[in-house]
């Protein structure tokens, strides 16, 4: 499976925003965790010269800012969309869950199974881990 791209036209991800203009905005913290490593989230993913999407980071602590000029159920699937990159129960990145290797989840600390449709709340710690 190739990495996501944004989809063309789908002013949900695709919208540059303004943070004056925002109707909807809070942060979420995501962990990822590959074999034992915790990878660093890049800061600027969504903010680009001229343009700043509704879900974007700012620096490299796993911070991800949503604000958007609409009320919108954003999932941790349209935070990878920006950043390019694949995740589901299945994949993350370019790693794949088989028979020696589980990827799981969790939100504020509780297991979570919802993976990519997961609906990202104010507040959020969520931990994905790669083992």
């Amino acid at each position: 499976m190739s990495a996501y791209t944004l989809p063309s036209g789908d002013p949900t991800l695709t919208t540059c925003v303004s943070q004056s203009d925002s109707v909807l905005s809070f942060k979420v913290n995501i962990r990822i965790i590959l074999n034992g490593t915790q990878l660093v989230i890049p800061n600027k993913i969504g903010n680009e010269p001229g343009c700043l999407r509704p879900l974007h980071t700012i620096d490299n602590t796993g911070d991800v800012y949503i604000e958007s000029p609409i009320f919108y159920s954003y999932t941790l699937q349209d935070f990878f969309a920006v950043w390019g990159q694949v995740f589901t129960k299945d994949q993350i990145f370019t790693l794949h869950a088989d028979s020696g290797h589980a990827i799981t989840m969790t939100v504020n600390n509780v297991p979570n199974f919802q993976f990519q449709n997961y609906v990202l709340a104010p507040g959020d710690q969520i931990t994905i881990t790669f083992t």
